[in-house]
């Protein structure tokens, strides 16, 4: 038997461990020579393609005060919060820089507050509605793109002594947002969860083109993989990639493909985050988990990517070849193979958060299995499409299930092989004819010559590497946000002039406001009163439940504006209704009461009550009796014709009606009582 010769992982980017397969200039060792990385040794397969929880989308969009938290890098487009790495307040302005991320990014696309998108004027001015007050915005925003050197932020060094101009945050992405107080009343609206979280949208890591020669903001995931590769905060190997390879392959990525929803999007894209203190091992996994991507030594010595695009083999190896047929099986057992793969990515289209996709069955192999063997779930989070999630889901379930793997023992002029991702076995004799993947190998030698290639290869349909519109699937659809409804607006607010007794026989001038009760307990009034056209409005003390209330001590003749909301316990006040120019006056005499107060059968066991209302200026409502019971209230002006609707059933009743002026003194008579049968 060959013997295989081993290598500890990462040794295909570092010079140490048991065999290293680079020298310190970049070229092969001795060893590097005869070593590929095939099969079990693919990159994609050393390294577990985990996500960190601190990298996950839903993580990274929060606001966190880690005092150490870990520097975390972008590529692609991201949405992202932050560290607060510096947070103090004086007079009535709190000041807060968060770092966003490691490294310079390319462009910012959009600001959240609260999860809710922001617009900023050149100034740094929030300009939407939410963060005015006084005629002017209370929050505001700058922003630095991680330079190095950086520049200070001089709005805290103005403040601050001890923050000096040396405070720069060379490299990191940061945002400082100064958020400016408000009075209590209008606290919670603005800042409904205190200070506001912020959130980036961002163009981040710019990446070497070779097909250019220039650096810039890409998608592109093999120009990002051979980024991470060669950036001293991943492998550190900048020349380990063939730049004409990586030039193929971001060609491939760069292939405009249809969406089954209409437009088109790039073969292969890149969305995601990892932190620097994670094995670099790890990140590539990711990496190459979300465009079934593998890595393989090359014969130049260089380093090669292949993106999971079919592309048909290079090399044939025919009966001649071979010199031992040691194994042929079908594949991976019932316990270990599946035929449905779940997997989740991270989807611009549903705001850029971890979600779903639909699952990838594939239904030829559930009808030969007899049953749905569900896979392991993949984990995609550079993904940022639910396409391209699908598209690697068909070739990971295809490559993780052959229907076919085969041993073989070449002679040595199967040795090429060993370099190839995929190749052609034309071999009838043995009914071994089609496509394979090179999953394995180990070299015999013998007084120091190459005795024998031993290869492991596994059947790869090339199907696989296409996606029909069809199969594009359902992209998963969030639910609607609970959307609160926001304070009700008061209804039926009335103001008019009312006299109050203050002595026997004297009145002094005042105004009388009634409401209808709040659709909850909870909400409280806020009435206010000013001198009409002016805006000095003086809160005016309201007891919770009430529903009415008496402005005293105001000029008699003299017009006011009067202002009503609702106010929650969180202090979050809902819009006003106002009523401008109302005149105070002492106002003694009761209502008269309604007049031409009639009765008729309305059919379906109901009563048609009408009536005209109240002429007295001061009516407030109008309150109908069944049988001395209150049966319905109508808010109707002086002198309004009332027509009511009352679900008596069937039988006799007497009704009758009385009005309520705004001092809720009802009128000295009611209009009745009139009796009508119901049928």
């Amino acid at each position: 038997m060959p013997q295989a010769l081993a290598f500890i992982a990462p040794g295909i980017f570092a010079a140490g461990g048991t065999v290293a397969l680079f020298t310190a200039a970049g070229g092969l060792t001795i060893a590097g020579a005869v070593v590929s990385i095939g099969g079990s040794l693919l990159l994609s397969e050393l390294t577990r393609p985990d996500v960190p929880d601190a990298a996950a989308p839903q993580n990274i969009q929060t606001n966190s005060k880690n005092a150490a938290g870990p520097r975390i890098r972008h590529y692609g487009v991201v949405k992202v919060g932050g560290n607060v790495v510096f947070h103090r307040a004086k007079e009535g302005f709190s000041y807060r820089v968060i770092v966003h991320g490691h490294g310079e990014i390319s462009n910012i696309l959009t600001r959240y507050l609260n999860n809710e998108p922001v617009a900023i004027d050149g100034t740094g001015f929030v300009t939407d509605e939410q963060y005015q007050h006084g005629g002017r915005s209370r929050v505001q925003l700058f922003e630095r793109m991680g330079l190095v050197p950086e520049t200070h932020y001089s709005q805290i060094t103005g403040v601050w002594d001890e923050w000096t101009s040396a405070h720069r945050l060379d490299g990191l992405w940061s945002s400082l947002i100064i958020s400016e107080s408000v009075p209590p009343e209008e606290y919670r609206a603005m800042y409904p969860k205190n200070e506001p979280d912020l959130a980036v949208l961002a163009e981040t890591t710019k990446c070497l083109d070779p097909r250019t020669g220039l650096t810039g903001f890409t998608e592109n995931m093999a120009l990002a993989i051979r980024d991470y590769v060669a950036s001293p905060d991943g492998f550190n190997r900048p020349n380990a990639f063939d730049s004409q390879d990586i030039s193929d392959q971001a060609d491939i990525c760069d292939r405009d493909v249809a969406l089954a929803a209409g437009g088109t999007e790039k073969l292969y894209r890149i969305s995601g985050s990892y932190l620097l203190n994670e094995r670099p091992q790890n990140v590539l996994g990711r990496m190459l988990q979300a465009c079934a991507g593998r890595i393989r030594l090359k014969p130049s010595g260089k380093v090669g990517l292949k993106v999971g695009a079919w592309t048909d083999p290079e090399f044939t190896l025919t009966y001649g070849d071979i010199l031992e047929v040691q194994e042929v099986n079908s594949g991976p057992d019932l316990l270990d193979r599946y035929n449905e793969l779940p997997a989740r990515f991270n989807s611009h289209d549903l705001g850029h958060i971890e979600v779903d996709a639909e699952p990838w069955q594939d239904a030829n192999r559930v009808a030969e299995d007899g049953e749905v063997l569900t896979g392991p779930d993949k984990s995609l989070l550079m993904c940022p499409s639910h396409r391209q999630a699908r598209q690697v889901m068909k070739i990971h379930i295809e490559r993780d299930n052959p229907k076919q793997e085969v041993t073989l023992l070449c002679k040595p002029k199967a040795l090429p092989a060993i370099y190839e991702d995929t190749i052609a076995l034309n071999v009838p004799q043995l009914a071994l004819v089609g496509d394979y993947e090179v999953a394995r190998h180990a070299l015999s030698f013998e007084k120091g010559l190459l005795k024998a290639v031993g290869l492991t290869l596994r059947k790869i349909d090339s199907a696989a590497f296409t996606l029909a519109l069809a199969e594009q699937g359902t992209v998963q659809q969030l639910p609607e946000p609970d959307t609160p409804a926001g304070v009700p607006l008061p209804q039926n607010v009335t103001a008019a002039a009312a006299g109050i007794q203050t002595a026997t026989n004297t009145f002094v001038a005042g105004i009388a406001v009634g409401w209808q009760a709040p659709p909850s307990d909870a909400l409280s009034p806020l009435l206010k009163v000013t001198l009409t056209g002016q805006a000095n409005w003086q809160d005016v003390s309201v007891g919770t439940g009430a529903t009415s209330v008496t402005i005293p001590g105001l000029i008699d003749g003299q017009g006011y504006d009067v202002s009503l909301a609702f106010v929650t316990p969180g202090a979050i006040v809902g819009d006003a209704v106002t009523i401008t120019n109302v005149v105070a006056a002492a106002v003694t005499d009761p209502p008269s009461p309604p007049t031409n107060l009639a009765v008729s059968d309305a059919g379906g066991s109901a009563a048609l009550v009408e009536m005209t209302a109240s002429t007295s200026a001061s009516l407030w409502k109008t309150e109908i009796y069944r049988d001395a019971v209150l049966v319905g209230v109508v808010y109707a002006g002086p002198g309004s014709e009332i027509a009511f609707i009352d679900s008596s059933g069937a039988g006799t009743f007497d009704w009758t009606a009385r009005s309520v002026n705004v001092s809720n003194i009802n009128s000295t008579s009611d209009a009745g009582p009139v009796n009508a049968t119901i049928a």
